[in-house]
């Protein structure tokens, strides 16, 4: 390959000895003098597309008009957001060629790789941005990620692939399956979830999956990530280690507020949407295909990863690294990944004339005639799909528990239970920002006579009519509910006196012009109170029954404030 205008060596390797890594790096430049050499500690390896482990995989990419640039820089904790920056202004720096992708690899255990990211994003970048995080075969001590003159346990290497003629394709997926109920991240620390809805955080892998807290509980937890929705994207976060008040330790951002499920993966959907990608990359007609994949895939597939590394191989060579985090621009935002699979796949010149035509790939990894084939696979499958069956028949059951707690059976309305809770919100709402908040405490008027005169059948249907022309005329941020007999109470957020005091009136006149079945017309009577400096959610509505008194005793069928 003397005519390559540039040569790119990738090494990735299961040694950690930093002065091996130089040995290594040394004999590859003695070879090819001028070649880029970059690289990464791993949790495994790729070469022509199987899975190996404790190797040092090489793989050589000869670019006959596009150029590759390696920029490694050392990141001290806490500095990532300005190496992001420094990093973003250097790669632009390359841009006298168009950029057709940037290959990152970084050091997740000892920096923050999620708020580099974020730095360099900004401004969005106008091209495919892919890679990994260094592993170190699960001691969790110490990785890293070199190039010709440096190795680094703290900090990024990237290299600027450009030129004109230089296609780069990326794809990614997950494959992993919530199973338990939706949490809460309660409290964050940087990187450690310290709660999870309001108890330690650690507790719910033991409660659940009953895994210690020793020296292989990041063994035991790979499988089972934090499968956290963010935007339209399920992100999946492993913990790495638990700390002294059962803070959950990650490598990946997470987000104090944020919802998740407990995942696990499922192999059969792994190998169903590794056939998208192994079809999407043979449609591509690459020269080369690159992957980055989570080690928790290799931990869960065991034998079973060829399934989805292999059949890359029949579309062009295929190597790369089994990785603590991937990195992948997905629209203007470049992500940190766990348990995913980046695949990238590049071709230079002008495609051949059967790219973009569908093709099929099959791996030939195991007899298909085997009825004991991918056992592994078949059985974890099956009990997946039963948690998750499990799962859902009790979220389902606890929703309707959930809903009858806090619902009027009569008429379908927030019972008071409901409603001292959303008050109690309202007003901490209303203390804090200080927002105007009112409530509206209603009666039907002789309601008393209905039921002596038509029984309690009629009664409960005026009840229901009341309700339903009440409901009718409310905002969706207001809540309604039956405060008790033939009581009605309306939370009224970001409203006035005056202006509540309008809205009981538009609800007086609609009560009045409701025609009941055997009753006729009925009225209703309104206390209206606003929120004050200091008030508690009695004050509020001791103001608002004393208003409803005073419609009652002062002719009925009107409203009065407090």
């Amino acid at each position: 390959h003397r005519d390559a205008t540039t040569s790119l060596v990738q090494i990735y390797t299961a040694e950690t000895d930093l002065a091996r890594i130089g040995e290594l790096r040394r004999i590859v430049a003695e070879h090819l003098t001028n070649a880029v050499i970059v690289g990464a500690t791993t949790v495994g390896e790729v070469i022509h597309g199987q899975t190996v482990t404790g190797q040092t995989v090489i793989g050589f990419t000869f670019f006959e008009t596009s150029r590759a640039t390696a920029i490694s820089l050392t990141c001290a904790a806490g500095d990532e957001h300005q190496i992001g920056l420094d990093l973003r202004r250097q790669v632009n720096a390359c841009e006298d060629q168009p950029i057709a992708g940037v290959l990152l690899l970084a050091t997740p255990l000892s920096i923050d790789a999620a708020a580099l990211l974020t730095s360099f994003e900004t401004p969005p970048c106008p091209y495919q941005v892919f890679g990994g995080g260094a592993g170190d075969y699960a001691a969790m001590n110490q990785s890293a990620v070199f190039t010709n003159d440096d190795i680094l346990t703290h900090g990024v290497v990237a290299v600027v692939l450009a030129g004109p003629e230089l296609n780069i394709d990326s794809q990614t997926y997950l494959g992993w399956r919530p199973l338990s109920k939706e949490m809460t991240i309660t409290r964050t620390e940087g990187m450690v979830v310290k709660t999870v809805d309001n108890q330690p955080a650690f507790d719910l892998y033991r409660r659940y999956l009953d895994i210690p807290d020793d020296d292989g509980f990041f063994l035991n937890v790979l499988e089972f990530p934090f499968l956290i929705e963010r935007g339209d994207t399920v992100l999946a976060r492993v913990p790495v280690a638990v700390d002294a008040e059962g803070g959950l330790q990650f490598v990946a951002d997470v987000h104090e507020g944020e919802t998740f499920r407990i995942g696990y993966g499922d192999p059969n959907l792994i190998i169903s949407d590794a056939a998208d990608i192994h079809s999407a990359a043979a449609r591509f007609s690459p020269q080369s295909i690159y992957l980055y994949t989570c080690g928790c895939r290799r931990f869960l597939m065991q034998e079973n990863t060829n399934l989805e590394t292999l059949p890359f191989e029949a579309v062009a060579p295929t190597f790369g690294f089994y990785t603590y985090g991937e990195f992948f621009r997905r629209d203007e935002t470049i992500q940190l990944l766990n348990s995913t699979m980046v695949a990238v796949s590049l071709s230079e010149g002008e495609p051949p004339p059967s790219a973009g035509v569908p093709r099929t790939i099959e791996a030939k990894t195991q007899d298909n005639s085997d009825p004991y084939a991918n056992k592994h696979a078949r059985i974890i499958s099956r009990l997946v799909h039963f948690v998750e069956a499990v799962t859902s028949e009790l979220e389902q059951a606890n929703r309707e528990i959930t809903k009858l707690s806090v619902t009027d059976r009569l008429t379908g309305l927030n019972n008071r239970m409901k409603l001292d809770v959303v008050l109690a919100e309202a007003m901490t709402r209303a203390a804090r920002y200080q927002e105007p908040l009112s409530v509206i405490l209603l009666d039907i008027d002789h309601f008393k006579q209905v039921n002596d005169t038509h029984g309690h059948l009629v009664g409960d249907d005026v009840l229901v009519r009341v309700a339903a022309v009440l409901g009718g005329l409310i905002r969706d941020v207001d809540t309604l509910g039956r405060w008790g007999g033939e009581e009605f109470l309306l939370i009224l957020p970001h409203t006035d006196l005056e202006h509540a005091a309008m809205v009981a009136d538009k609800l007086r006149l609609a009560v009045g012009q409701e025609t009941l079945p055997l009753v006729g017309p009925k009225t209703a009577s309104f206390g209206v109170a606003s929120h004050r400096p200091g008030d508690t959610a009695t004050d509020l509505l001791a103001r608002a029954d004393q208003a409803l008194y005073d419609a009652k005793h002062t002719g009925r069928d009107k409203v009065c404030t407090a």
